[in-house]
């Protein structure tokens, strides 16, 4: 059973969407990365308790992005042995970074220990810096494609019953798999192999709608996962107060990273802030349905993958706007009134 678990006998979420987490373990250089791991998989925990379907971890090398992450599957391994029923994914493995042939194996490996509940989730490209780091070329948007292709191509037949490649993993783990979609190529490759997509947040309904088309278009048929930060108060007024200073921080962060053009000037109206490319769901639990209700009419999808762990919220503020969504939003999404 997809989406929401508690009171599952009073109505049926499956007819919207299910919901996943995307954490990318971001937090200062200085802070220990112990501290990270533990709220996130504290956050974790709370998630498999409400009934969240999935929770993805990013990777991150040399805290670029600020990230304390560099090996999301081991991540994600380690939670499989402390929940029951949550997916546990990776958003994504950068596969430019690792032969393929390596990426097949450890999946296949963790999938089999984590009894099938793995989501792993499959990048074309990263960084600059990372490349760098890695002491790997740069390259062009159709030769990561090109690669990326060829990469799929090698994992997947590794993971066929008839390889000679072990361990073999569940016959279902290709249909877990996503691919991250951040263009109309990528959309095309993950469509060629049907596997799950990814959308990025950075993207409009408009854009996520042509990815759509073009991930159908090449045969895909599987799960659509559109991603949003977002923070659930316990009503609009406190939700807007409590996560104005993570909103400022971020629109400035995107600012510093070139994603606001630089003679924009900051808005003094914390609404202002939320606009694209942010794309920010703030609210109270009936403003977050709405919001998420109007972006699925916009551009339908299977899962509401959202972030909800930024920089000047508590973790204490994290876990009450998780268990807000799952108790008090995501009824009024499959029940609106």
């Amino acid at each position: 059973m997809r989406g929401f678990f508690l009171h599952a006998s009073s109505w049926d979420l499956d007819k919207m969407f299910s919901i996943a987490l995307t954490d990318h373990l971001e937090g200062p250089q200085d802070q220990p990365s112990t501290q990270i791991y533990e709220e996130v998989a504290d956050l974790t925990h709370l998630a498999d308790h409400l009934g969240v379907r999935y929770a993805f971890f990013t990777e991150h090398h040399a805290h670029i992005h600020q990230g304390h992450l560099p090996t999301p599957l081991l991540f994600a391994l380690h939670l499989a042995s402390q929940t029951k029923q949550i997916h546990l994914g990776t958003a994504v493995i950068c596969a430019n970074l690792h032969h393929p042939l390596d990426i097949a194996e450890q999946v296949a490996v963790a999938d089999l220990l984590a009894q099938s509940r793995l989501a792993p989730g499959f990048g074309s490209g990263s960084t600059p810096e990372e490349l760098s780091l890695f002491n790997l070329p740069q390259s062009t948007e159709q030769e990561r494609h090109t690669q990326f292709k060829q990469t799929l191509e090698t994992i997947l037949n590794a993971w066929h019953p008839t390889s000679s490649t072990l361990p073999h993993p569940a016959s279902d783990l290709p249909s877990r798999c996503f691919i991250a979609v951040n263009s109309i190529g990528a959309a095309k490759i993950a469509g060629h192999f049907n596997l799950n997509v990814l959308f990025s947040h950075l993207r409009t309904p408009a854009q996520y709608n042509q990815y759509r088309a073009a991930y159908q278009a090449a045969g895909g048929r599987l799960q659509i996962a559109a991603n949003r930060p977002a923070y659930i108060g316990k009503d609009d007024q406190t939700a807007w107060q409590e996560a104005e200073p993570a909103l400022r921080t971020l629109w400035r962060r995107f600012k510093q990273e070139g994603k606001i053009p630089a003679d924009i000037k900051e808005p003094a109206n914390p609404q202002d802030l939320c606009a694209h490319p942010i794309n920010f769901i703030v609210g109270s639990p009936h403003s977050v349905a709405r919001q998420l209700r109007d972006l699925h009419h916009q551009s339908p999808y299977d899962i509401a993958n959202l972030e909800l762990r930024w920089p000047n919220l508590s973790h204490d503020q994290v876990r009450q706007s998780l268990t807000r969504l799952m108790q008090q939003a995501m009824p009024l999404i499959a029940s609106p009134p």
